[in-house]
């Protein structure tokens, strides 16, 4: 198992999207790794993939992104059916109503960001952001899936548009950041 794997399993145990798609919280912690692992490998094998280390070297936080004119396949298809199991008819439908929500024109995408929780709060995934979001960067974008986050994306020059219910206690916050 790939260690960002493990740490954005731990970073989205309890994440609404991710309570959408396993409501059981042990199926969830079960699943959560793998689920983690292929998105990982599909940014491995087209898009980017970022991490930053704590004072003793070991991965602190992880970010997914999507550069312009890239749609990351589902690397490990296998591993991704299996984690999601039962909750594949839940995570279809929200994966394309958040994928709808995507700006038309070229775009970083950042697909996921997650830090160790005993290492939260420490700069790790502020680092990660402002590594990536200097110089010429194009139009980026981002759903965020806590509305307690929305602020922290915005000190970064995101924006938010339009929420997108996806079920009684599913709110996402997709946020647009201009050139």
């Amino acid at each position: 198992m790939m260690p960002g794997a493990h740490i954005l399993a731990d970073a989205f145990a309890d994440d609404p999207l991710m309570t959408l798609f396993w409501p059981d919280p042990l199926r969830r912690r079960k699943a959560l790794p793998y689920f983690w692992e292929s998105r990982i490998a599909s940014r491995l094998r087209e898009g980017l993939v970022d991490t930053v280390h704590d004072e003793s070297g070991d991965p602190a936080c992880i970010a997914l992104w999507e550069p312009e004119h890239v749609e990351s396949p589902i690397a490990k298809p296998f591993t991704l059916l299996r984690a999601l199991g039962r909750g594949l008819p839940r995570a279809l439908p929200a994966v394309r109503r958040i994928d709808a929500t995507r700006p038309r024109t070229p775009h970083l995408y950042l697909a996921a960001i997650g830090t160790r929780p005993d290492l939260q709060g420490r700069g790790h995934a502020s680092a990660l952001l402002a590594r990536r979001l200097t110089g010429d960067v194009p139009e980026a974008f981002l759903v965020s899936t806590r509305f307690e986050n929305v602020a922290f994306y915005e000190r970064f020059g995101f924006r938010r548009g339009a929420d997108l219910v996806l079920g009684p206690a599913t709110t996402l916050y997709p946020m647009s950041r201009a050139r």
